[in-house]
């Protein structure tokens, strides 16, 4: 039931046609241009119930990330696995894409209930962070 599994976010490989270092200048393209990537985010946080539910209610995922990835998959079908483009963007611009993915994130939280998070409460909970 996943969305972001229909939209190719697990897939392997590029879609037919870009290369790698295609897939993530997209990525990067997208996370900084913070009107697009707000209206993509908007859809997702609407559209994508399965996913968000998993995703977004999870604490111990990076929401933050899955956002952005997420996004991605849903405005260009390019998998998950080209997040290296998050590192073609200068700190100004990561920490932008990071402050709209965390304000869509809590819009969705606050639409069902749940308390709003800061940015270090949202991002993963990697094991040395859990111990």
């Amino acid at each position: 039931k996943w969305e972001c599994y229909k939209a190719g976010f697990y897939e392997a490989h590029p879609p037919k046609g870009k290369t790698k270092e295609e897939c993530e200048e997209k990525y990067a393209e997208l996370l900084s241009d913070t009107k697009k990537f707000g209206e993509c985010l908007q859809h997702i946080i609407n559209e994508w119930k399965y996913s968000c539910e998993h995703y977004l209610s999870n604490p111990n995922m990076n929401r933050i990330a899955w956002l952005g990835q997420a996004a991605l998959a849903y405005a260009y079908n390019i998998p998950s696995c080209f997040r290296g483009g998050y590192n073609l963007l200068t700190e100004e611009q990561q920490k932008l894409a990071d402050k709209k993915a965390l304000l869509y994130l809590n819009k969705w939280r606050v639409k069902r209930g749940f308390s709003i998070l800061s940015m270090e409460q949202a991002q993963s909970k990697t094991e040395p962070n859990l111990y």
